[in-house]
C-alpha cells in the first residue's frame, strides 16, 4: 500500500495540481475557453430523440460533459467524470466501487439508471444495474458524455427510468497521431496509456489504444485492506465514408480486471460465518459495428448489433454472461412539420452462474430474449417557436411480459434568450434474476441462533414511475446562461423488502428469518437542479450548478417492509458544485472545483472538499500536470459503513505527462 504523501507535498497540491492532457498546438479539438456560450449551446445531443440536436433545443433536462471539461477536472475514471453533472450523486463505496444514482436512488448497481457506451448498453440483467469498476476507456478519446436526468423508456426501453448516460467516443478521424499519458502519484497509483490513429484505406481511419492502471486501496476502520484495483484494457475503432453519404463504423474493447474484494461466508453451523480477502478477475470483450446511411426520400437509417461477454469470478456468486443486441431506426421528415423516428430491437443474453452456498440462483443457467419497438413524432407547431414530442416503446420481456412507455414533450422558445420546456413521461424497471430466481442467508443472531433467509419471488412485477418535468432556459447577459429543471416524480410498485413468517428449522435446532423482494412501497420524488455558466473574461469560465431532492416513501397496505427509509436516506438533500477555469500566462492552466454534499441520513456526515489543478506545455508536445483531490481533509466518508465497517476516502494526487505527436 502506498505511504501518504507528505505533508509539504500536499500542501503544494493543495495550491498547484496537475492533470492528464493539456489543450497543445497539433491539437484539432477546439478548446472549450475558446468556445462561446453560442458555441456550448449549439452542441449537438443525440440520447433524447436518437438524432442530433443542439443542446439549447432539446425539450428534456439535458446536461453534456465535454472533451475539455473531462480534460481540466483531472478526473481519471468515469464515475468521477460523472461528479461534474447536476443532479448525480457519485459516492465512493471503497477504492474501485462506485454508489451512483440519478434524482436519488444512489446504489452499487443503480437499477434504475441506463449506462450506454457508443450506444452499446452496460446495464446487468443479473443483480440490475452497472459495474462501473469495469467500465473504462482511454478519456481523451470521449467525445462528450450525454446525460439525460427523468425517464428515457420511450427510445431507450426499460431501465431508463431515473436517467440515462451515455459515454460517446471520438471519431477515429479526430484521432490521429500517437498520444501517450502517464500519472504516477497516491490515485491513482500508476495508470499509463497509449493510442495510435491512422489511415485506414482511401476512406477510413483507424485507431487503437491499451490502458493500464493500479489502484491502492482506501482507509478502512478495520484495517482490513482488502479493495486494491487494477485493469488492463485495450481496444479500437475504424470509421469509413462511402458514396451516398453511407457511413459505417466498427469498434471493439477487451479488458482484464483484479478486484479487491472481501468474502463473508454463512453457514448454518458453528462458526456461522467466515471472512477472507481475495483478489477477484473479471474480464470482458465486446464488438460493435454501426451502418447508417440516407433511406428513401427526406430520411435516414441506421442499423447496430453488438456482441459483449463479460465474466466475473467472484464468490459467493460469479457469472458469465454473453449478450447478442441487433438495433434498426429510421428517421423521416413528412409534411414538412413532422420529423418522424421508429425502431424496432431484438436483444438476446445468456447468464451462466456458479454461486457458493447459501447462495443460490435457479435455474443456474438461464438465456432471455428481449424485443421492442417504438415511434416518435417531432411535430413543429410554429416553426423555431413551438415544438411537441409524443412517441411511445412497446417491449417483451421473459419477466413482466409486455411493457409500454409513452412519453410527450413540450418545448416553448419565447425569444433566443427564453426557453421553457415540459415534459409527462411513463418508464419501468423490469425485473431482473436477483428478485425472481436468487436465494442466499446470513446469521442474524449466532446466540440463538437465528439466521435471515431470502427467498425469490416469481411473482416480482416491474417498477413503475410516472414524471412530471419542467424547465427554463435564459440568457440575462450574453456572458451568463442559467437552466433550471424542476421534477416531480410519482413512483409505484417500488422495490421492498417484505418479512415473512419465521419457522423452525430442526437437526439442529435454529430460527430462520425469511424475507423477500416484493412491490411493496409506493411514494414520489422532487426537486430542483440549476446550472450556470458564467464567462467574466475570455480567459475566465465559471460554472456552479446546485440540486435539491426529496424522497418520500409509503408502504402499501399489507406490506412488512422493513428498510421503507433507506431510499430517503441515502441521496443527499443538497449538492454544490463550483468550478473556475482560469487560462494564464504562458500557456498555463489553473483549475479549482469545489463540491458539497449534505449528509446521507445518520450514517455520512455532510462534507466539502476541493481538486485543484495546474497544467502546463514543456515544448510543443508535451505536457505536464499536477492535480489534487479532495483536499479539504486527511480523508472523508462518502458511503454508509458495511458490517460495521467504514472505508474512508484519502486525500490525493497525481502527477501527469501527456505526449503527442
Amino acid at each position: 500500500m502506498t505511504a501518504a504523501l507528505p505533508r509539504r507535498v500536499m500542501a503544494a497540491l493543495a495550491l498547484v495540481a496537475v492533470s492528464a492532457t493539456t489543450a497543445l498546438a497539433q491539437t484539432t479539438t477546439q478548446d472549450l475557453k475558446r468556445m462561446s456560450l453560442e458555441d456550448l449551446t449549439a452542441i449537438e445531443v443525440s440520447t433524447v430523440s436518437r438524432t442530433p440536436e443542439p443542446t439549447n433545443s432539446v425539450p428534456a433536462a439535458v446536461f453534456v460533459i465535454t472533451q475539455e471539461d473531462i480534460r481540466r477536472s483531472g478526473a481519471t475514471t468515469l464515475p468521477e467524470v460523472l461528479r461534474l453533472a447536476p443532479g448525480i450523486q457519485v459516492a465512493r463505496i471503497d477504492a474501485s466501487r462506485y454508489a451512483i444514482g440519478m434524482r436519488g436512488f444512489a446504489d452499487r448497481l443503480a437499477r434504475s439508471m441506463l449506462v450506454m457506451m457508443d450506444g452499446r448498453a452496460v446495464y446487468s440483467p443479473l443483480f440490475a444495474g452497472t459495474y462501473w469498476e469495469v467500465q473504462d476507456t482511454l478519456l481523451p478519446d470521449v467525445e462528450r458524455i450525454e446525460i439525460i436526468r427523468g425517464p428515457g423508456g420511450t427510445l431507450w426501453g426499460a431501465n431508463a427510468v431515473n436517467g440515462i448516460i451515455n459515454i460517446i467516443t471520438k471519431s477515429a478521424a479526430d484521432t490521429e497521431g500517437l498520444l501517450v499519458t502517464a500519472d504516477l502519484g497516491s490515485d491513482p497509483r500508476g495508470l499509463v496509456g497509449v493510442r495510435f490513429g491512422g489511415a485506414a484505406g482511401a476512406n477510413g481511419k483507424l485507431r487503437a489504444y491499451l490502458k493500464a492502471f493500479q489502484r491502492d486501496a482506501e482507509l478502512h476502520s478495520d484495517s482490513l485492506d482488502y479493495d486494491a484495483w487494477h485493469m488492463v484494457q485495450g481496444g479500437f475503432r475504424g470509421d469509413w465514408s462511402f458514396a451516398g453519404a453511407r457511413t459505417l463504423t466498427i469498434q471493439g474493447d477487451a479488458y482484464g480486471v483484479g478486484l479487491g474484494q472481501k468474502v463473508t461466508l454463512f453457514t448454518e453451523t458453528p462458526p456461522y460465518s467466515e471472512t477472507s480477502v481475495r483478489t477477484s478477475p473479471l474480464s470482458g470483450a465486446n464488438v460493435l459495428a454501426r451502418w447508417s446511411g440516407p433511406g428513401g426520400r427526406h430520411g435516414r437509417f441506421q442499423l447496430q448489433t453488438y456482441y459483449q461477454r463479460t465474466s466475473r469470478d467472484e464468490i459467493p456468486v460469479a457469472e458469465a454472461r454473453d449478450t447478442f443486441d441487433l438495433d434498426f431506426q429510421h428517421r423521416r421528415r413528412l409534411l414538412t412539420r413532422h420529423d418522424i423516428v421508429w425502431g424496432a430491437g431484438y436483444r438476446f443474453t445468456d447468464g451462466r452462474i456458479r454461486a457458493v452456498a447459501p447462495s443460490q440462483f435457479f435455474p443456474d443457467d438461464r438465456a432471455d430474449s428481449l424485443y421492442s419497438a417504438f415511434v416518435q413524432d417531432d411535430v413543429a407547431i410554429v416553426s423555431d417557436r413551438l415544438r411537441a414530442i409524443v412517441g411511445f416503446k412497446v417491449e417483451h420481456n421473459a419477466y413482466s411480459g409486455v411493457e409500454f412507455q409513452p412519453s410527450g414533450r413540450l418545448a416553448w422558445t419565447l425569444n433566443p434568450r427564453h426557453t421553457f420546456v415540459w415534459s409527462a413521461t411513463r418508464a419501468v424497471r423490469t425485473p431482473s434474476r436477483v428478485e425472481t430466481d436468487y436465494t442466499t442467508g446470513s446469521v442474524a443472531n449466532p446466540a440463538v441462533p437465528t439466521f435471515v433467509r431470502l427467498l425469490p419471488n416469481d411473482a416480482f412485477e416491474s417498477e413503475k414511475v410516472t414524471a412530471y418535468e419542467m424547465g427554463y432556459r435564459l440568457r440575462p447577459a450574453g456572458a451568463l446562461y442559467v437552466t433550471l429543471s424542476a421534477f416531480f416524480n410519482d413512483l409505484d410498485d417500488t422495490l421492498s423488502t417484505e418479512l415473512l413468517t419465521s419457522f423452525v428449522e430442526p437437526a439442529p435446532a435454529r430460527l430462520i428469518l425469511p424475507v423477500t423482494f416484493a412491490n411493496g412501497l409506493h411514494g414520489n420524488s422532487h426537486g430542483l437542479e440549476v446550472t450556470s455558466d458564467v464567462r467574466p473574461a475570455p480567459w475566465w469560465r465559471l460554472t456552479a450548478n446546485y440540486s435539491y431532492l426529496r424522497i418520500q416513501m409509503t408502504r402499501n397496505p399489507g406490506s412488512t417492509d422493513v428498510q421503507e427509509r433507506r431510499y430517503e436516506g441515502q441521496s443527499p438533500r443538497h449538492q454544490v458544485q463550483l468550478q473556475s477555469s482560469l487560462d494564464l500566462p504562458g500557456r498555463l492552466e489553473l483549475d479549482w472545483r469545489l463540491r458539497y454534499v449534505s449528509e446521507l441520513s445518520s450514517a455520512v456526515d455532510a462534507y466539502a472538499t476541493s481538486n485543484v489543478r495546474l497544467s502546463w506545455p514543456l515544448t510543443a508536445g508535451l505536457a505536464v500536470s499536477v492535480v489534487g483531490q479532495d483536499l479539504h481533509a486527511p480523508h472523508h466518508l462518502e458511503w454508509p459503513a458495511s458490517g460495521g465497517v467504514t472505508v474512508q476516502v484519502r486525500r490525493s494526487g497525481y502527477v501527469g505527462l501527456t505526449w503527442r505527436r
